[in-house]
């Protein structure tokens, strides 16, 4: 169907990084969702002056007798469109928590093929029904604004490799304004062949009775159902996006983060914000950072958190958050940590960043991070005790870390005629007269090579300095708080 093909030809069109990419990545299981996107892309790629690289890849899960149909599909469509595929088979599957373990082997596949093959983009065939369905079952479940923005259509996403190597790819599902119905119509119209899953007709899982049961009775009361839960999915991220985005823009001073005592609440910067704004804030914090720790919670639990943070005739005082974490507030600072973790904070003799746009604690006194350099004016950066610019690519985020001198530390220096040495952190040390004393105390930044980067509040290495196309500016900061 024409219609179908110009609807998502519209759709890329309007994605920036579609027209940037040069390689992309289909994900095909073999239903009829995954082969009708492949068919379309091959066609509209076809037609650009420069084509551009695609790829497939198929996850055998094995889970169902038909498995290898679905495999042998996918191959038979990449070998007689001539285009390189993948096909990987989930070796040892889950006996539990079958469904997430299946699509955590199935992304960390797709990972390790955008590796190999330099992707830009990895598309899915997730369609209209597929985002109705996941924004009713939320809300029979219990959700939250983030959760009733269903799916996202393009959004960068990071992937984590089988041994854990970070993995950027900009995620794109152009059938998501496409019902399942066009999608079988085009099917029959061009011919498709298609693998069922009989697994769906099952009533026994949610998704099937939402599916067979729920979502018919909505379209019957009103067969404009599906397009107008698109509507409010859109409103809903748009929505989200600015809530987001003005958060992100406070978070510095919200928040820190030590590994000794996991998240820290700045309670001065909650108190002074409007009510709903802390309201959203607290929500914010709960669905985008602390869900890393703690992935289920509930409503009453950030509104005890808010009650803590508001209650000054209690600036002692505690609570526990579920069975594993607890809530404690000690003056201005609320901690959130592992009920088993130690409760004073502790000098460490190195202190990894573990998180961007966050401080983090690295003695009572002291706190580093590493920010987008967006986050902060020229005037906060000159308050800060200590600033260093590095210019870093998506796989340098990660591994950043400060520690106290030990033997053999060298540091990578220009000349005066732009020719690189390396020079001793120790005779540094000596040649600028810094007090023995001060030389065990001082902080050293470092990457995961274990190279210095840094030393904090003197001399900053030419690593990462100079600029490249694909990286980004970033901030490292170092403060001293007041006693």
């Amino acid at each position: 169907m024409e219609k179908t093909i110009m609807k998502v030809e519209n759709q890329l069109d309007a994605w920036r990084e579609w027209q940037q990419a040069k390689v992309v990545l289909l994900a095909v299981s073999g239903g009829v969702d995954s082969v009708v996107l492949f068919d379309i892309i091959y066609k509209l790629n076809q037609k650009l002056e420069q084509p551009k690289k695609i790829v497939l890849a198929h996850f055998n899960h094995h889970l169902r007798p038909e498995s290898d149909i679905d495999a042998n599909l996918a191959k038979t469509l990449a070998e007689k469109h001539q285009i390189i595929y993948y096909v990987k088979s989930w070796d040892n599957p889950a006996t539990k928590n079958v469904e997430a373990a299946a699509r955590d082997a199935r992304y960390q596949f797709f990972a390790e093929v955008i590796e190999n093959e330099a992707v830009d983009i990895l598309l899915t065939g997730h369609h209209l029904n597929d985002l109705a369905e996941t924004v009713l079952m939320r809300l029979t479940r219990g959700t939250s604004l983030k959760g009733l923005r269903g799916i996202e259509a393009n959004y960068r996403r990071l992937l984590m490799t089988v041994d854990k190597r970070p993995v950027y790819v900009q995620m794109m599902r152009p059938l998501l304004t496409i019902p399942k119905t066009e999608l079988y119509d085009y099917a029959a119209d061009n011919d498709l062949g298609y693998v069922e899953d009989v697994s769906n007709q099952d009533t026994k899982y949610f998704r099937n009775r939402i599916r067979h049961q729920v979502l018919p009775v909505f379209e019957q009361e009103n067969p404009s159902f599906l397009d107008n839960m698109l509507a409010l999915q859109e409103q809903l991220q748009a929505s989200y996006s600015v809530h987001y985005a003005n958060y992100l823009k406070h978070e510095p001073m919200l928040l820190m983060y030590s590994e000794k005592m996991r998240w820290v609440l700045y309670v001065p910067a909650f108190v002074e914000l409007e009510e709903n704004q802390r309201k959203v804030f607290l929500t914010l914090f709960f669905e985008e950072r602390l869900v890393e720790d703690i992935p289920t919670y509930t409503k009453e639990a950030i509104d005890r958190v808010e009650q803590v943070i508001m209650n000054d005739r209690l600036p002692n005082s505690s609570f526990q958050l579920n069975e594993n974490w607890v809530v404690r507030r000690e003056y201005d600072f609320i901690y959130i940590q592992p009920k088993e973790e130690e409760n004073q904070i502790d000098q460490k003799l190195s202190v990894q960043i573990k998180h961007l746009n966050h401080w983090h604690i690295i003695s009572e006194n002291e706190q580093i991070g590493l920010f987008d350099e967006r986050y902060f004016s020229t005037s906060q950066v000159l308050e800060m005790d200590y600033s260093l610019r590095l210019y870093l690519k998506p796989d340098q985020l990660r591994g950043f870390y400060v520690r106290h001198r030990k033997d053999g530390d060298r540091l990578a220096l220009n000349d005066g005629h732009g020719d690189i040495f390396h020079k001793k952190v120790s005779r540094y040390m000596i040649d600028n007269k810094i007090p023995l004393n001060d030389r065990n105390q001082m902080w050293l930044l470092c990457d995961r090579q274990e190279e210095v980067i840094a030393i904090i509040g003197h001399i900053s290495s030419r690593n990462y300095r100079h600029r490249h196309p694909a990286a980004e500016s970033y901030l490292f900061l170092y403060r001293k708080m007041q006693d």
